[in-house]
């Protein structure tokens, strides 16, 4: 676990370097970066044979590939809530109205895709190994989460 914490810290830190972006995180060699520390965590907590792993992957980059896609789609919508919410004069525009719910049909979408995803994982892993999926899933987003308000917490210049 030592092992798993510094080398995700050195690698956040390589990738971090290039922070500024505003709003989001948009670097995208650090999030291919990141996706790979992802993937190597993945095969050691699922403990996948080559076989299994290959399976596993060529489906798991198919959904993130369409979860990529909405997930574009749901920040451009926010954009443009940004947007027209700093021009809006109106309180009840119908546009407004109309991109929150196009917002929350995309994420209605994001978690109906990963339910399939998941529960389409049944012919390749076992019921173990697919919970073991969504416990790592959690702790690897909470981990970045945790590493990204540390370093927002440091400073640029830190």
């Amino acid at each position: 676990m030592k092992n798993f914490a510094l080398t995700f810290i050195l690698l956040l830190t390589f990738a971090f370097g290039t922070y500024a972006q505003p709003r989001r995180f948009r670097d995208t060699n650090a999030m291919k970066k990141i996706e790979e520390l992802e993937k190597i965590k993945l095969i050691e907590s699922l403990k996948m044979n080559e076989e299994t792993t290959l399976r596993f992957f060529a489906r798991w980059d198919k959904f993130k590939d369409g979860q990529h896609s909405l997930i574009e789609k749901s920040n451009d919508i926010i954009d443009k809530l940004d947007k027209a919410v700093d021009n809006n004069k109106d309180n009840n525009n119908p546009e407004i109205n109309k991109m929150i719910d196009d917002y929350f049909g995309i994420e209605s979408q994001l978690q109906q895709n990963k339910r399939e995803f998941i529960y389409s994982l049944k012919d390749i892993l076992n019921q173990t190994q697919i919970a073991k999926l969504l416990v790592f899933e959690k702790k690897f987003k909470d981990e970045i989460r945790n590493v990204l308000f540390k370093q927002r917490m440091r400073g640029p210049m830190n």
